[in-house]
């Protein structure tokens, strides 16, 4: 699984993404985001069928078929401009994100039930976002100078080398048990007392609006920190390696989680602070005109805005039953998904205003949203 994930996500073009989209594709920054609403609005759509979908034919089925539908997208991108054809390939990109959304987590854990070995989820989720994000922090850098040698497209068609070895590495994963291998619900079943069990669970409910908002709110970064930068007169090779600064500080705060869990107070206070530093970086940004005190807090927001939900992940999976982990965690998924849809076109409304604008809108809403938080020290055993 650490393998498969670093490959699929092995993403050439993360070094280029506002430019391959703007100075190859023809986009404004404003359609850039109402193309990733559209993303976020299929994946909602998709999130919990899917998360079903793991939970009835096997986590290993989901991630099969995730792989298939990424191939299909990154052909789609690389071969082609306009925004019908990139209408397109969001719809089997969103798929993808869907099938693999709660089943990567489901496969870890549940093999780790299996081998009596609860205990090491917590590690085990972060080295798996681990490797995610260092795929990312490796490909970013080299799809930048690809970028500058063959074109603005050339990373994401290199994609499709990593993404077709992950295919045959997805193949020769193991199923792990559920628990209800001799009597399998139907689909509809498993549907929806998936949904009940999240809707009826309190903690599950507090902890993924924690989750959910924060995360979603410091996501804002991938996606401004480009056109920001460009403000600042820095060009297109370097951004591959601020996005690579951005990942490799995720990876330094998950590895060390427990230890900075304790450094912070517990659990509880850790959670805050992981906010609180996303929303004041945010706020500081419009005053930050020198390039490198900008990167420095481009790179503070996602490494305690993003990897703080690996952490809360492993707290809700504390909650959740075998057979309905890959569903539940779907319908978390889409509340990410829909916390998206919102968030999105209104950022790309900012954008037409100002940026500076823009990052004291997150700065204050990533305040708000840790304020009203309601996640309680007992949520977290």
């Amino acid at each position: 699984m650490y393998i498969w994930s670093a490959l699929v996500r092995m993403h050439f073009f993360a070094g280029v993404l506002v430019p391959f989209f703007t100075d190859w594709g023809g986009l404004t920054l404003s359609q850039l985001f109402l193309l990733q609403a559209w993303y976020f609005l299929c994946i909602f759509l998709l999130e919990v069928p899917t998360g079903a979908v793991a939970d009835r034919w096997g986590r290993k089925a989901s991630l099969i078929c995730a792989n298939a539908c990424l191939l299909t997208a990154t052909a789609i991108y690389s071969t082609g401009k306009g925004l019908p054809r990139y209408l397109l390939a969001e719809i089997f990109w969103a798929a993808s994100g869907a099938l693999i959304s709660g089943a990567d987590e489901a496969m870890i854990y549940d093999s780790l039930k299996a081998a009596d070995d609860e205990s090491r989820s917590k590690k085990t989720l972060s080295r798996l976002a681990s490797c995610e994000i260092a795929a990312i922090a490796f490909a970013a850098p080299i799809g930048s100078l690809i970028a500058v040698r063959w074109g603005l497209n050339a990373p994401m068609l290199a994609m499709l080398v990593p993404s077709s070895i992950g295919m045959l590495v997805c193949l020769s994963l193991k199923e792990p048990p559920t628990g209800e291998e001799d009597a399998k619900p139907g689909y509809r079943e498993v549907l929806t007392r998936g949904v009940r069990y999240f809707a009826s669970h309190k903690p599950l409910r507090a902890l993924a609006f924690d989750s959910v908002t924060i995360w979603m709110l410091s996501f804002m970064t991938i996606w401004l920190f480009q056109p920001r930068l460009r403000e600042l007169g820095v060009g297109i090779g370097v951004y591959g390696f601020i996005a690579a600064a951005m990942t490799l500080s995720q990876i330094a705060i998950m590895s060390g989680i427990e230890r900075i869990e304790i450094f912070f107070g517990g659990a509880r206070r850790y959670l805050i602070w992981s906010a609180v530093i996303p929303g004041l970086a945010f706020l500081l940004l419009p005053f930050a005109t020198n390039p490198w005190a900008a990167c420095a807090l481009f790179i503070a927001i996602p490494a305690f805005g993003l990897s703080r939900s690996v952490l809360i992940s492993n707290y809700m999976n504390n909650h959740i039953s075998s057979a309905k982990r890959a569903t539940v965690l779907s319908t978390v998924g889409m509340g990410r998904q829909l916390m998206g849809i919102i968030v999105l076109p209104t950022v790309g409304l900012l954008t037409k205003l100002s940026l500076d604008w823009t990052f004291a809108a997150l700065g204050a809403a990533i305040l708000a949203c840790a304020w009203v938080s309601s996640v309680e020290e007992a949520h977290l055993s």
